[in-house]
């Protein structure tokens, strides 16, 4: 229940909005996921995989290079049979949004069912646009947590004042379920700069492609989601739209793809086979056991549930290494305390973050950048990824015909002694920890979590991070092939501006 907000403000909404609101949805029957698909490509490839496997280990298949993360969710999507169920914090409306929105559409048109969860904070399109995508009998939206005042800008931000509370904890899960079968999982939302495509920045970044029964428990997960009161069906967000604006949308939208297909040289705008790539899959899968482990979308008698409270086994039998690495790193709880008890027990603790030079938002750095001495005095290593890293790593995150301006850090993953991992949504920041709900996969296996840390090594080397020390004057250094420097790395003196202002504004909690 929203909190009481007074009559002032109330007064200011109703001036400033012009107020239309959302309408209360019609009660309509919780929906679930659909059995696992019993023919197809994706059916052939689990069942072999399971018949190859001991029972209760799951595949998986590491995601680094964007061009390869994009293209097995295509492929995904391409061989569905029966069920897509796609979940995001942000879907945006660029080529890659609009490229693999086409793709769900066309699966839906074959007859899979395809269920879209978005968050609303970001999510472009209008409401009546999502009503009429859900007028296609197998294509169904919700959005999480949306704002009821939607026709005016000054009116929505008045009423995310008003519900501060209840409007700023957002849906920061992503998953990405298909058949039954097979299902991503991992850091991407959806968007250019994920999948190499973005002209200003790209992200290093990470997903889990994963088969086997864990397949089972995301299904379940997503369907918490989906059937939760706080995601509102897309096909209540508007009484007026017809199926014929459904088709002008479908129209607009392969029109936009058509002018940019010079920028998606790299990936096939009309579904096609990929039975060479999947038949290869089996073999190519790393064997563990895995779990899934995400918040509830709702607070429960008053207290909060976080997905953080359930990591801390990950931690605590890690004797030789635990690694560490996201994008935006601000402690929390008792976060520097942890990591000081495990150093001092002989645990070899590495922390990789942003530098201020590769943070796609500087206000995030800002605020970290105090936190830099007392993480060094826990006994951890620190790196900071660098903007202009090596050739290899440029490979990973750029997709022809683009060539980014820089490279961002946007890997969430945790390693315990390269035999256990958490790859997922979590950030290690106020915002993760405390507010946003967040969701990933915990996964035992020495062959893939051994993997990812001889891959987090590489992105810890001279080419490609900065080691960060503090000198005997109790001075910062930061060091790189590029040599030792005093001054924190940045792309630009702009960018030392804008972090000098960004630090006096009081907004760490929200960060």
């Amino acid at each position: 229940m929203r909190s009481k907000p007074s009559h002032l403000l109330i007064i200011a909404v109703f001036f400033l909005g012009g107020c239309a609101t959302l309408p209360t949805p019609p009660l309509t029957p919780d929906v679930y996921f659909l059995p696992p698909a019993e023919s197809g490509a994706l059916a052939k490839v689990s069942s072999q995989f399971e018949r190859s496997n001991a029972a209760g280990q799951s595949g998986f298949l590491l995601l680094e290079q964007n061009d390869e993360a994009m293209k097995w969710r295509l492929a995904l999507i391409d061989h569905a049979t029966v069920s897509i169920d796609a979940q995001y914090f942000i879907w945006q409306d660029d080529t890659v949004g609009r490229l693999l929105f086409d793709r769900l559409l066309k699966a839906a048109d074959r007859g899979v069912r395809v269920r879209m969860l978005v968050d609303d904070l970001v999510f472009a399109p209008k409401d009546r646009n999502i009503a009429a995508i859900c007028l296609h009998p197998n294509f169904d939206i919700k959005i999480f947590n949306p704002g009821k005042v939607r026709d005016s800008t000054l009116g929505g931000i008045g009423e995310f004042l008003l519900y501060f509370k209840e409007l700023n904890r957002r849906m920061h899960n992503k998953l990405f379920v298909v058949d039954n079968r097979m299902a991503i999982v991992g850091g991407r939302n959806i968007g250019n700069e994920y999948f190499g495509l973005g002209q200003k920045y790209n992200f290093r970044d990470l997903d889990v492609l994963v088969t086997g029964p864990v397949v089972g428990e995301l299904s379940r997960a997503f369907d918490i989601y989906w059937n939760a009161k706080l995601s509102y069906p897309g096909s209540a967000m508007s009484s007026k739209a017809t199926i014929e604006e459904l088709l002008v949308l479908r129209d607009a939208n392969e029109e936009s793809l058509r002018d940019d297909r010079d920028l998606l040289a790299s990936y096939p705008l009309q579904p096609i086979r990929w039975d060479e790539q999947l038949q290869r899959l089996p073999a190519r899968m790393q064997v563990g056991e895995a779990h899934f482990i995400q918040d509830v979308p709702i607070i429960f008698k008053g207290k909060q549930y976080r997905l953080v409270d359930m990591l801390d086994f990950l931690a605590e039998p890690s004797h030789q290494e635990l690694t560490l690495v996201t994008p935006y790193l601000i402690p929390v709880g008792t976060f520097l305390e942890d990591l000081a008890q495990l150093s001092s027990e002989g645990v070899k603790i590495k922390v990789l973050t942003g530098s201020m030079g590769s943070n796609n938002h500087t206000a995030a750095h800002s605020h970290y950048k105090k936190y830099r001495r007392r993480i060094l005095a826990t006994g951890a290593q620190l790196y900071e990824f660098r903007h202009d890293p090596s050739p290899v790593i440029r490979d990973i995150s750029d997709v022809e015909p683009v060539k980014a301006k820089f490279i961002s850090l946007h890997i969430k993953a945790i390693v315990g002694d390269r035999k256990r991992c958490f790859v997922g949504s979590l950030n290690l920041d106020p915002r993760a920890i405390e507010i946003n709900t967040e969701n990933g996969l915990y996964i035992e296996s020495d062959g893939l979590c051994g993997k990812i840390a001889d891959r987090f090594d590489g992105l810890m080397t001279p080419e490609n991070a900065w080691r960060v020390t503090v000198n005997a004057e109790n001075q910062l250094r930061w060091e790189s092939i590029s040599g030792t420097v005093s001054m924190q790395p940045a792309r630009s003196f702009g960018q030392r501006i804008a972090d000098f202002f960004f630090r006096l504004i009081p907004i760490e909690s929200q960060l």
